[in-house]
């Protein structure tokens, strides 16, 4: 949500954030690769202009929630001829789109909340492009200044918190709100 309200387009404002605010549509960020490690401007993962579209070739590892989210952000080397941090160009994929292959990674104690994406061909028009070309750095750091904040700050809940507050809405009889 930070980087559309920073970096987006009006139009992309008016169609993403609603649905985010309600939670109505699951987003992840697909930043890391498995030849960057922790170096997210070293990605290599490429996105190359063909008249009004983008064409998406590359591997993301680590991200979480892919497998049941319906958009991302994904971060792509759209320039090899600059410094790294220059080169980098941020869009809004659809994870749906042809081109996305999503798979688990299944964890020791058997959950798979991470996973891998490849892009093959992926297209992702210019008008899902977020901020100019080249301007994907600028995207990153609000995403990952945001996220910083809501980890540090304690921003999730405890099920107790839930529990309690569920408790104060009379809603604990409620078998949705139990689920």
């Amino acid at each position: 949500g930070p980087a559309i309200m920073v970096h987006g387009t009006a139009e992309q404002k008016a169609r993403y954030l609603p649905k985010m605010a309600r939670g109505d549509e699951i987003w992840c960020q697909l930043f890391s690769e498995p030849a960057a490690g922790s170096d997210l401007a070293g990605v290599r993962t490429s996105a190359v202009r063909d008249g009004d579209d983008w064409v998406i070739n590359g591997q993301k590892i680590w991200t979480t929630c892919a497998h049941i989210s319906e958009w991302g952000v994904i971060v792509a080397r759209t320039d090899r001829g600059v410094s790294k941090h220059a080169g980098v160009t941020s869009f809004i994929v659809n994870m749906r789109s042809p081109g996305v292959e999503v798979r688990q990674i299944r964890q020791i104690d058997g959950r798979a909340d991470f996973n891998e994406v490849f892009f093959t061909d992926c297209r992702v028009a210019d008008s899902d492009r977020l901020d100019a070309v080249g301007n994907g750095w600028a995207v990153a750091r609000t995403i990952l200044m945001h996220e910083r904040v809501a980890i540090g700050g304690g921003a999730g809940f405890r099920a107790e918190t839930l529990l309690d507050l569920a408790a104060a809405c009379g809603m604990l009889e409620d078998g949705g709100v139990r689920q």
